[in-house]
């Protein structure tokens, strides 16, 4: 994926337009996708910055700490086939050993949000395991706009896990993991998803009386704490929120260790969009 930086001072990538592929079988585009997405703008950035650097930084890496997705109504009602969007980001935040960066998602031809997203990533050294000061040069050649809200996101306070909730089993597969060889964000993301999407089939999710997909999203938070490698078993957790029908929570772990953490939250008008009728309409458009 090819950028550039604007007058604005914001990094801009186009991606290209939207086909078939995807979109899920609610005829959306999932998070999972646009975190996919995100993957390759981050990877444009890194490079613009680094082939402007003369000093070799060393054995470190960077290591996705959390995502924050906001998403708009317009995200699940005016994307389709041929739609092509706009991805700006900028560097929000800059810690001694970690930074933010935001992504702003609009229509190409519109200029309409879609969504935000602030990613908080940590710089680690690949021989400690521990994160690391990020480099001088790296941190002149960023600019920063810090937005209204404070930076990094601070999360939702995650709650224990119930006893009785929805618990499923899944193998991390090579297809799964990123060029470190570890679970991908996306696919990470893809598995609350999945699972959340049982829970509700299984009926073990009140205020949703079909999988998920068929409700539109409003925001996603996910922590992520440790790495998951190529044949580790993990098992998910999902639970609806005992306060707030319209957020749904799921942990990921091995044991004892938790890997992650995602909170979902859905357009409480939208939670029970999957009719009959809908799914008729969108099984004739597939056909």
């Amino acid at each position: 994926m090819k950028g550039g930086y604007g007058s604005d001072g914001l990094f801009h990538c186009v991606a290209g337009e939207l086909r078939y592929d995807d979109f899920d079988k609610a005829g959306k585009i999932g998070p999972w996708k646009v975190s996919k997405i995100l993957e390759g703008v981050r990877m444009a950035r890194v490079k613009e910055h680094f082939s402007s650097l003369k000093q070799d930084q060393g054995p470190v890496i960077m290591f996705v700490r959390s995502h924050w997705f906001k998403i708009y109504p317009s995200f699940h009602t005016r994307l389709d086939e041929d739609v092509s969007l706009k991805f700006s980001s900028f560097t929000s935040h800059i810690g001694r050993t970690s930074f933010c960066v935001d992504a702003n998602v609009c229509s190409l031809i519109t200029g309409e949000l879609m969504a935000t997203v602030s990613t908080h990533s940590v710089m680690v050294s690949v021989e400690t395991r521990r994160p690391t000061p990020i480099p001088p040069e790296l941190v002149q050649v960023q600019q920063v706009i810090p937005p209204k809200e404070k930076r990094p996101v601070s999360g939702p306070e995650f709650p224990p896990r119930p006893s009785t909730c929805f618990t499923q089993k899944r193998t991390v597969l090579p297809s799964d993991t990123d060029a470190n060889n570890h679970l991908n964000q996306a696919v990470f993301i893809r598995f609350c998803f999945d699972c959340a999407g049982m829970a509700a089939i299984e009926g073990k999710l009140p205020s949703f009386v079909d999988d998920i997909i068929y409700s539109n999203t409003k925001s996603v938070w996910v922590l992520y704490v440790h790495e998951a490698e190529v044949g580790e078993e993990l098992a998910l957790s999902c639970w609806e929120d005992s306060a707030s029908k319209q957020t749904i929570w799921v942990e990921i772990y091995q044991e004892s260790q938790v890997v992650g953490q995602c909170q979902m939250q859905f357009y409480e008008d939208e939670l029970n969009n999957s009719t009959s009728e809908s799914k008729e309409v969108l099984a004739v458009s597939k056909l």
